[in-house]
């Protein structure tokens, strides 16, 4: 071959074209799923609304059971006494901790004054004070400071009224576990009638397991998160902090947070400790490391561990994505999720894990 045929042969292997054919289907069904997501990410807090109570419906339905059994009542009274219970409980635990918080903001700024006119007396402070003029220029704003903390605390009771405003979130919540907790067996027979007999009992069988893995999870992490409220409470009125029963409840709730919850708790009742002391500081940092150790190593495998049967890797995994998600909620309901995943994905596996495990014990036996 000449060098200029070569030269041609290699220009046509660079103007090469090559031509890519896109059915009419293909782009019907890429332009649904585009308005599918969408639409799903339009509507992205009401499927977390119907979410939230879904799950909340798992961890309530088997305590509808049992209500139904011990009590004789039908399941919408069960339902509605439980569902009414929480909410008074939920509302009075929110209300404690809301003035306690305004409470603290404007003590703050009451004794702002006074704290500062301590300090400068003090040894400590006159020496601050000779070098720098820093406590001299601090009363001289003190008026300004305690103006801006007399705004935060009106800021955070109207962050309260807000919270209070949004009627049609909390009610909404509310409304949809309770109908889902009357409606949950006969949505269950429902989709239980489309399979045939076979299938329907395994149908059966894994749905009780992920109420049942849920509704134990979410108990169990409630009595651990009791125990830390009643540790850290305890401790507080030993202590002598202020606004004991707020401090509690707030290490209660973040308790539920799996393994970092009790020491975000901590942290938090560690600043007002060290309010008081120095000494007291020391004191509650010695109870958190010792609370920590037993809830991490007795508490946790003894009440969550035999129940859901997930690895503390998928525990993790499971807190940090699914909080990333959809925040604290989502670190609190990511463990359970994970465990149902980890019960279906063992249901569709479990005839071919069965099919390997006899070809294995097959081939190991001598011929």
């Amino acid at each position: 071959m000449t060098g200029p045929e070569s030269a041609s042969a290699a220009g046509d292997t660079r103007r090469r074209e090559v031509e890519v054919f896109i059915s009419i289907r293909t782009i019907l069904l890429v332009g649904v799923a585009v308005a599918l997501a969408w639409a799903l990410a339009s509507i992205g807090d009401v499927l977390l609304l119907i979410f939230v109570s879904i799950f909340t419906v798992a961890v309530l339905s088997p305590v509808v059971g049992v209500m139904e059994r011990r009590l004789r009542w039908n399941r919408a009274v069960c339902s509605t006494v439980l569902v009414l219970g929480i909410v008074i409980l939920v509302g009075g635990a929110l209300l404690v901790m809301l003035q306690s918080m305004v409470d603290a903001v404007r003590g703050f700024s009451d004794s702002l004054p006074r704290l500062v006119e301590e300090a400068r007396n003090s040894g400590l402070g006159g020496l601050i004070n000779g070098g720098s003029d820093s406590l001299d220029t601090l009363k001289e704003h003190t008026n300004e400071i305690t103006s801006g903390v007399a705004t935060v605390s009106g800021g955070l009771a109207q962050v309260g009224v807000s919270a209070f405003g949004a009627v049609t979130l909390v009610f909404s919540v509310i409304f949809l576990t309770l109908f889902g907790l009357i409606d949950e067996p006969r949505v269950r027979a429902s989709i239980g009638g489309l399979l045939y007999r076979d299938r329907r009992k395994r149908y059966r069988e894994v749905t009780d397991r992920i109420l049942q893995t849920t509704s134990r999870y979410m108990l169990g992490n409630l009595a651990i998160s009791v125990i830390c409220a009643t540790v850290y409470g305890v401790t507080a009125v030993i202590l002598g902090l202020p606004y004991v029963l707020a401090l509690a409840l707030i290490a209660g709730i973040l308790d539920l947070i799996p393994y970092i919850g009790a020491l975000l708790a901590g942290i938090i009742i560690g600043i007002a400790a060290l309010s008081v002391s120095l000494g007291a500081l020391i004191v509650f940092v010695i109870v958190i490391v010792v609370y920590q150790l037993v809830e991490n190593y007795i508490l946790q495998p003894t009440i969550i561990g035999r129940v859901t049967r997930v690895s503390g890797f998928t525990v993790i995994v499971s807190v940090l994505v699914f909080g990333s998600l959809f925040g604290i909620i989502g670190a609190i309901i990511g463990v359970p999720i994970a465990a149902a995943i980890e019960i279906i994905l063992e249901e569709a596996t479990a005839a071919r894990r069965a099919r390997i495990a006899a070809a294995d014990t097959a081939h190991q036996q001598p011929a």
